[in-house]
């Protein structure tokens, strides 16, 4: 059920109000005209409206005068200046104080309607993203990542709870799904917070390079080595060592860092102190580890000694209804959006990233949004560039179940919340308060939603043949 645009018209020539009422109704939407500016203002003290169309010049007030007032009782609403050819520097500045486009007298049908549709659209995104910017500062952000999907929300709960403990941990996932930002808030979310965070690429470097990185050398130890240097272990110490592509470390090098594991002491290359470290180890790997330990290209009891906490991101592609999240994220976060004022993207632009596999996963959707924001003009992003793999992606063989995302990203959305609603509503037995209780939402936002959606909590109700269940 989607609800119908209401349009207020203030103009102080009757026919003027007439043909717009007219031309507005047979467009689809509610409209409601004026001649009166301050019946217009009493107006909204009793109707909700979405748009006000306002004459710039009138007898009794000038129309940014009346805007003015009018948003003075109702905020949200926008508005359209309607003014004849001398009044057009009124106009801009009518643009300058809010209203959203203006249209010259005699207008054309076919303009009037394009500047309501795309004044509407404005306030739909600047709603949806005010709505989202609050999802994610009180349910849907935890240290720097953001979700609503089940499966991380989850992770989120686990990281926070394992953030407390020095458990050793193991994080799986595609690449660029975020297993590094994961690693950081068992970091910083956890009691280790005040030591050092420090990363090593396990795949990046030789194995002789690799044990020096880690381990450090003293003065000496080798040709080249004048003095003596810390090792990522040591200088970790008190901290958290985070090993990035684990499966590559080689099989002796395993080997050094399970003693150091077990007995928490480290060599320096070149030395023979034993240092004490007090490290936490995380590691990382977008393998198959038990695979690697199969085929032996990682030791069996270095797995099982580093992996005790295994932890796994899904691929965005099993978190498309993350896609809008992410994007408002990036938006209130990177420095040419906010310098470009962006306010969203459009439903194209969603549609676009929703039907998109994304074998890049975040860091590939960064990418594609810092590509279009540095291309687009305005303030909401029109248009994204997935790039040419895009299509080959899409037709690829569909997994079982992935008919459900061939359809624009507003659909999917909608859907998936009439369907939460109705498991909700039958979990409770139709009653609004545990099922407001439960969704983390007032009883009035969820009255509105499940009118949205056409349900009826009554017949949940009548299903069970009870009242409502007010156990949580």
């Amino acid at each position: 059920m989607t609800t119908t645009a209401r349009i207020l018209v203030v103009d102080d020539d009757p026919l003027i109000c007439e043909q717009l009422t007219e031309l507005y109704a047979g467009a689809g939407y509610e409209a409601r005209a004026t001649s009166e500016p301050g019946q217009a203002i009493d107006l909204l003290g009793v109707e909700a409206f979405d748009l006000g169309v306002i004459d710039l010049k009138m007898p009794s007030i000038d129309g940014i005068t009346l805007m003015q007032e009018m948003r003075a009782r109702a905020p949200s609403i926008d508005f359209i200046m309607i003014t004849g050819h001398a009044s057009i520097k009124g106009a801009v500045e009518a643009i300058r104080m809010g209203a959203s486009d203006y249209i010259t007298k005699p207008f054309d049908r076919d303009e009037i309607l394009l500047a309501t549709q795309k004044a509407l659209e404005r306030r739909r995104l600047l709603e949806e993203i005010d709505y989202l910017r609050k999802q994610l500062s009180e349910r849907y952000s935890f240290a720097n990542m953001v979700s609503r999907n089940a499966a991380m929300l989850e992770l989120f709960a686990t990281v926070e709870m394992l953030a407390e403990s020095d458990t050793s941990v193991v994080i799986t996932g595609e690449s660029g799904t975020g297993k590094e930002l994961v690693a950081r808030a068992l970091h910083f979310q956890g009691k280790r917070k005040s030591g050092r965070f420090v990363a090593i690429n396990c795949a990046g470097l030789p194995e002789q390079l690799l044990e020096s990185e880690l381990f450090g050398f003293e003065k000496g130890a080798f040709t080249g080595a004048a003095q003596e240097r810390i090792g990522k272990i040591e200088w970790a110490s008190g901290g958290t060592l985070f090993l990035d592509e684990i499966e590559s470390i080689p099989l002796s090098m395993q080997m050094k860092l399970l003693r150091v594991l077990e007995v928490r002491t480290i060599e320096r290359l070149g030395g023979n102190r034993q240092i004490p470290v007090d490290i936490r180890i995380v590691a990382a790997s977008n393998q198959d580890l038990d695979e690697a330990v199969r085929s032996g290209r990682m030791r069996e009891d270095f797995y099982y000694r580093i992996n005790v906490m295994p932890l796994h991101i899904p691929p965005l592609r099993e978190r498309l209804e993350d896609l809008p999240l992410l994007a408002v994220n990036f938006l209130q976060t990177h420095p040419l959006a906010r310098q470009k004022g962006i306010q969203g993207l459009s439903d194209h632009a969603l549609s676009q990233l929703a039907a998109y596999h994304w074998p890049g996963n975040i860091r590939e959707l960064l990418n594609v949004l810092e590509r279009a924001t540095l291309r687009t003009k305005g303030d909401v992003i029109q248009e994204v560039d997935v790039g040419p793999v895009a299509p080959a992606r899409l037709s690829a063989p569909a997994a079982e179940g992935q008919e459900q995302f061939d359809v624009p990203l507003k659909e999917f959305v909608r859907g998936a919340e009439r369907e939460y609603l109705s498991h909700l509503l039958e979990r409770y037995q139709g009653g609004i308060g545990p099922s407001a209780r439960h969704a983390a939402v007032d009883q009035a936002t969820l009255h509105r939603k499940i009118k949205a959606h056409g349900l009826r909590p009554g017949t949940y109700r009548a299903r069970f043949g009870a009242g409502p269940a007010t156990a949580e």
